[in-house]
């Protein structure tokens, strides 16, 4: 391996103060050099606390005055902001000037224009202040310890994400063992399970490290805030997330694929069953999955693929034609010119003219997926028609290297590459999703496992992630904001539980307690997706309304009709819309006295 120059902490703290006073020089005496006192330790801390404030703010104007700059570049400069405006003000509303030209002056990147003068002057602010603050002997010292120990805290953290990796590694490695061994058929041997022990003694060593780093506090908090950070990257990346509880699932999914067993992610409406599947193709096996989409209307050539009439491109038409001719006139030297004329003539006519259409086979999905090796996924399985999914039981017992007949293809041979797997999601079975009945002995070639919806706690951290900068730092305008996120979860929570019928309400909208029928959502479900489509606009329009005309407006507005009234009443109980009346709902069939009902006050009329 090659040799790595190591810095220390207080080395990188050093060099990056050196940097900071390359800028503009300050003396601390003043013009003439006068002796200045010694600051106080409170002075020091305020001094050191605005020299980061300054150090950040300067990095966030550099980067984007840079931005800016690549797209004004080359275009033709804006009239400017103050240039209008007084204009505007020697303008005489009567018998005033033409202003065509202003108009037709001002650019739509006026706006980057203004943005990057102003920036450029508060840089030199900016650097002003750094000088200032660094030609002090106190903070300049105190800001080099600061720096010293936000390094030492910051590659432990990142530490601990290595050993984390180090642990998944581990894990993949053993499984990619196992499952070779499986494929081969064969036991495992001596060194094979030294191997494996050795993983599981590097796992603990790994946890024991993590635990050490984490116990202290700093560490703790800036692995935290990296954490949130990366949710934060993977939302605005995608929307999927990998937290803790779907990292375990992944791994048992990509186990399984990994020893050749197809896999069934089985899930309520919203869970993220496709979204998994997807998360694991690209990221585990390295490729953009083949994908075939569950429907009553599905064919076999949906799955395996057609013969297609095509249109050959003149091009490929020429090109034929000019490599007929050169065979002919190689295998033929001697031919006189009036010969090669009339064959030239006979082959343009063959070849050019008449030979536009020719008959090719269009692989589907499931045949490039064994051919190019890659990750199959049947999104709705159980929306297929039975007679089509069961011609899948001889394919998903395939491994690299087997051939398969395709009869849509007359019987054509496919070799299945290393790299195939197969992943399929499904409803969990009930009367809410209408679905074909799979075959006893069909699923049991299949591992399945269920996809719950993301635990409350990981999507309260989801949520806070979304409201944070890119240096995660909380951009909420008070405390009640961050209140307002947590009982969202909980009402999301509760939402969940009612649409899968594990919470029984029979005092909800719809209920007969009478003749034990709860409440119940039709369609409607506030997933992760949901959660995150109304968290977005939220912060985009910097909060200028509370969170619950959001919920309005992006999930209970949008829901079936059906389901309206009793989400309005199941987010009353968590402490939202409380101060509603009912015509600011815009909702049918919500009465005020219903309003008064979910809001727990006194009313002499009944609910109804």
């Amino acid at each position: 391996m090659e040799k790595m120059t190591v810095y220390s902490a207080a080395d990188v703290a050093r060099y990056l103060t050196k940097r900071l006073k390359k800028g503009k020089k300050t003396r601390p005496g003043g013009k003439r050099g006068r002796a200045i006192e010694r600051l106080t330790r409170l002075e020091t801390e305020q001094g050191v606390a605005g020299l980061v404030q300054a150090t950040l703010e300067k990095e966030d104007l550099l980067k984007q005055i840079v931005s800016d700059r690549t797209i004004l570049d080359g275009q033709q400069a804006s009239v400017t902001q103050e240039e209008i405006l007084k204009i505007l003000d020697r303008l005489e509303v009567i018998d005033g000037e033409d202003i065509r030209s202003l108009t037709r002056a001002l650019r739509s990147t006026q706006g980057l224009e203004s943005s990057v003068k102003e920036a450029k002057r508060r840089l030199a602010e900016v650097e002003s202040t750094i000088a200032e603050l660094l030609a002090r002997k106190e903070i300049a010292e105190a800001f080099e310890d600061r720096i010293a120990q936000r390094v030492a805290v910051i590659r432990s953290a990142r530490n601990v994400e290595s050993l984390q990796r180090l642990i998944e590694k581990c894990e993949l490695a053993r499984m990619e063992l196992l499952a070779r061994r499986n494929n081969e058929n064969v036991t495992l041997t001596g060194a094979d399970n030294e191997t494996i022990e050795k993983y599981a003694s590097i796992r603990l060593k790994a946890l024991g490290k993590i635990d050490e780093l984490m116990g202290h506090e700093e560490v703790y908090y800036e692995t935290k805030k990296r954490e949130l950070l990366e949710y934060r990257r993977q939302l605005l990346n995608g929307g999927f997330v990998e937290t803790a509880s779907i990292r375990d699932e992944v791994m048992k999914i990509v186990s399984h694929s990994q020893l050749g067993i197809p896999v069934l992610l089985r899930g309520h409406l919203g869970a993220g069953k496709t979204e998994v599947a997807l998360h694991v193709a690209r990221k585990y096996f390295g490729y953009e999955p083949e994908f075939i989409s569950g429907s009553e209307e599905a064919t076999k050539y949906d799955i395996y693929g057609r013969t297609q009439i095509g249109v050959r491109p003149e091009k490929d038409r020429i090109r034929e034609f000019e490599h007929h001719m050169r065979e002919y006139v190689r295998w033929n030297p001697e031919a006189p010119k009036e010969e090669l004329k009339e064959v030239e003539k006979q082959y343009y006519q063959a070849i050019v003219v008449r030979g536009l259409t020719i008959s090719f086979f269009q692989y589907g999905p499931l045949v490039r997926a064994m051919r190019e090796g890659k990750p199959l996924i049947i999104d709705e399985m159980d929306g297929i028609p039975h007679s089509i999914i069961m011609r899948l039981n001889h394919v998903l017992t395939r491994r690299p290297g087997d051939t398969v007949k395709i009869q849509e293809n007359g019987g054509g041979d496919i070799i299945v590459k290393k790299g195939f797997a197969v992943l399929a999601t499904g409803n969990i079975k009930s009367a809410r999703y209408k679905r074909e009945e799979l075959d006893a002995a069909f699923l049991s070639r299949w591992w399945s496992n269920d996809i719950k919806y993301t635990p409350q706690d990981e999507t309260y951290q989801i949520l806070v992630a979304s409201l944070l900068d890119k240096r995660g730092n909380l951009q909420i305008k008070g405390p009640d904001d961050l209140e307002d996120l947590k009982r969202l979860t909980e009402a999301a929570a509760e939402i969940q539980r009612v649409f899968t019928g594990e919470q029984l309400d029979y005092f909800g909208e719809g209920a007969d307690a009478a003749r034990e029928i709860p409440a119940s959502l039709q369609k409607s479900v506030l997933s992760l997706r949901h959660l995150w489509n109304i968290v977005r606009p939220w912060k985009a329009r910097n909060f200028d309304r509370p969170l619950e005309s959001y919920i309005l407006n992006e999930f209970i507005k949008p829901a079936v009709v059906e389901d309206q009234v009793y989400l309005v009443q199941l987010f009353c109980r968590f402490r939202f819309f409380k101060t509603w009346k009912p015509d600011k709902f815009g909702i049918p069939g919500l009465t005020e006295a219903k309003v008064l009902a979910f809001q727990g006050k006194q009313t002499d009329q009944t609910a109804r």
